[in-house]
């Protein structure tokens, strides 16, 4: 399979985990020809029609089998259709793929026009969340759309082998979030402003100088430790015996940033949100401990920093299994080149109910039922 590989970046380096993810399946012969373009770099130097131009002319040189749009939902980006329509025009017709890494939602955060449009299009789209979100682009026209959560990034990060040792810790909780003021009080971005800095503030009051906050926004609140660097948000995760994800802006089927898996593979104990089918991902009071209510946070890192040390240890070890073995970028760079390949190459007397339940969901628990969750996982495939 000859892969073209369009990264929501300016250059390549700027989303290296997944261009060594695509090297690494080129390595194990998994794909054949690769190239990567990076479409904010090429359209910012030479323009979104000459971007087309340059996906067709490469599609028909190489003979691309996939092309792969990442997290294609910029407010920038320009309409692919006649891009899509060259393509389907061409003598070897590429499977076109289309992802989306942010949080949206008819009701709350409607996605961008060209994002539906290009979903419409799309031969498969990949989201990091699912429920209301998935439903609207179905009823839009989109269909085979597909769960692919975030993953923890094994080229930015180091994995520990073993977990981080209590008494190792500086602080007892600690959270990685940047706090964006917003003027208008009835936006989705401002409301959950205002609940991350109450709840930020809620531990402070609980832990006071054992609780330290670090990202953007909150300078000269006293729980503020300063802004981290981007490829060290390990190190400070690592500074707590417990850290806590922040407050995702609105709840949806599935949804989780990058940051809890980075977390979970940084070898502390996560606590976390709770989003509706998340646990089918993350198991309850072992990979993860779910926050229901806002007002719980303190109860929720108290119940962990107060487990037996052994037992803790031995769940954060097999977190750490789990996200190595389930949640890299390798898995998921892998698990779309699969999906990709089984749509493109359906035979013709495959109905696409057989071509769905054929279709793996690796990122799932062992024990969960697949046929159950393929319901919530994959929309409108038949």
């Amino acid at each position: 399979m000859n892969v073209l590989f369009l990264t929501q970046a300016r250059k390549v380096s700027d989303q290296q985990s997944y261009h060594e993810s695509m090297l690494h399946a080129q390595n194990k012969g998994l794909i054949g020809k690769y190239h990567n373009i990076p479409f904010y770099g090429f359209t910012e130097a030479y323009g979104w029609q000459a971007l087309w131009d340059e996906v067709v002319k490469v599609c028909k040189r190489d003979e691309m089998d996939i092309v792969f749009f990442q997290f294609f939902h910029g407010t920038t980006i320009e309409s692919a259709s006649q891009c899509v329509n060259s393509l389907r025009k061409l003598p070897v017709k590429p499977m076109i793929a289309i992802s989306c890494g942010d949080l949206y939602s008819r009701r709350y955060r409607q996605p961008p026009a060209v994002f539906v449009e290009f979903s419409i299009l799309a031969d498969v789209t990949f989201l990091t969340s699912m429920g209301a979100f998935a439903d609207y682009l179905a009823r839009q026209g989109a269909r085979r759309l597909m769960f692919m959560p975030h993953a923890f990034s094994n080229t930015v990060f180091n994995m520990p082998k073993d977990p981080v040792e209590p008494h190792d810790a500086e602080f007892d909780v600690v959270m990685v979030a940047s706090r964006q003021r917003g003027l208008n009080p009835f936006k989705y971005m401002s409301r959950a402003s205002w609940k991350r800095q109450k709840m930020v503030d809620t531990l402070y009051k609980r832990f006071g100088r054992r609780f330290a906050v670090f990202g953007h926004g909150w300078k000269n609140h006293p729980a503020w430790q300063g802004p981290i660097p981007f490829n060290e948000q390990d190190a400070a995760f690592r500074r707590g015996r417990v850290v806590v994800d922040g407050r995702p802006p609105f709840p949806q089927t599935y949804y989780a940033s990058d940051r809890p898996f980075y977390i979970a593979g940084s070898g502390v104990p996560l606590v976390q949100h709770y989003t509706p089918r998340f646990e089918k991902i993350f198991k309850e009071n072992n990979h993860a401990y779910y926050i229901y209510r806002d007002e719980d946070v303190c109860s929720v890192c108290d119940k962990v920093l107060s487990m037996d040390q052994s037992e803790l240890w031995h769940s954060v070890q097999e977190t750490l299994q789990l996200v190595a073995e389930r949640h890299t970028v390798d898995n998921r760079v892998e698990h779309i080149i699969d999906v990709c390949r089984q749509v493109r190459n359906k035979e013709a007397e495959m109905t696409d109910a057989e071509l769905c339940a054929n279709i793996d969901l690796p990122y799932f628990l062992p024990d969960v039922d697949l046929n159950e969750e393929r319901s919530y996982a994959m929309v409108n495939w038949i």
